[in-house]
């Protein structure tokens, strides 16, 4: 993390990506966008209540989707590497305020000490945003004053202690599972996906018709949609992205899917409504 930032793969596991846009983070209009699919509020209220897995892994249960990522699952994903090339998705950390860089995301070093025996550094970065990759916890997103699994708000979530249940130290023994990649600008022949359009479940069904793979029970999926090659291109941008639409819930949650990943922001913006 010293000298490098990852890419927006903003890991959110289904469970959350279903506590994000079934929990209160995606408000769903009435009309999709020019052809997009339409998902109404009732739509959202409906797979609010019928996709969400609270509960299903008892009522104690902080690792959500997570749990579908079992040992034989590790196993399985491991004997999937051929040639042990290890590819960097890291990009060098945000140095100075810009377009899709807030003040805060800036990384900021401070060197105390400098000696002929050691040199000491204090780190400062915020993660919320889309300039760093980062993961957010399941209390990152509250619906009726309750968070994942149905823990409330009052009680749990503090200022001074933070989170006492969902928060990103569930994972701290780390994410290893198999990923599948959805490549969305080959998809479609076209160098990146513009900002503002939504990848929609027909866009993710036919890349698996085409790529020959579909993602299944404790996978990741990972959406490509070219935003790093965009940037470099034309520059940064703010208040649009390439993401995922709505409509593509019932197949995270039909296929059991562990984690959703992006290189920008999980869900479509702007979304109408």
């Amino acid at each position: 993390m010293e000298d490098r930032m990852g890419r927006r793969f903003a890991t959110a596991t289904a469970a959350a990506l279903l506590l994000a846009w079934l929990g209160g983070a995606l408000a769903l209009g009435a009309q999709g966008s020019a052809g997009a699919p339409a998902a109404t509020p009732a739509d959202y209220l409906r797979w609010r209540n019928e996709m969400k897995n609270w509960g299903r892994w008892g009522p104690n249960d902080t690792r959500g989707a997570s749990n579908l990522i079992s040992s034989s699952k590790v196993q399985s994903a491991a004997r999937l590497v051929k040639s042990g090339r290890v590819v960097s998705l890291a990009h060098p950390v945000p140095q100075k305020p810009e377009a899709d860089v807030p003040a805060p995301s800036v990384f900021r070093r401070t060197t105390n000490i400098v000696s002929d025996t050691i040199t000491v550094d204090n780190y400062q970065v915020s993660y919320h945003g889309l300039a760093v990759a980062h993961m957010d916890a399941f209390c990152h997103f509250v619906f009726d004053g309750k968070v994942y699994n149905g823990y409330p708000v009052a009680g749990n979530v503090t200022t001074e202690g933070g989170c006492a249940k969902g928060d990103v130290m569930s994972w701290k023994d780390g994410v290893v599972t198999r990923a599948v990649l959805y490549d969305i600008p080959q998809l479609k022949g076209v160098p990146w996906v513009e900002p503002g359009t939504p990848i929609t479940r027909a866009d993710l069904e036919a890349w698996e018709k085409k790529a020959g793979v579909k993602a299944g029970a404790g996978d990741v999926v990972l959406l490509y949609v070219g935003r790093w090659k965009r940037r470099a291109a034309q520059g940064p941008w703010t208040g649009t992205v390439a993401g995922y639409h709505a409509d593509t819930i019932p197949l995270v949650k039909q296929r059991d899917v562990a984690f959703l990943g992006h290189d920008f922001n999980i869900d479509w913006a702007p979304r109408p409504g």
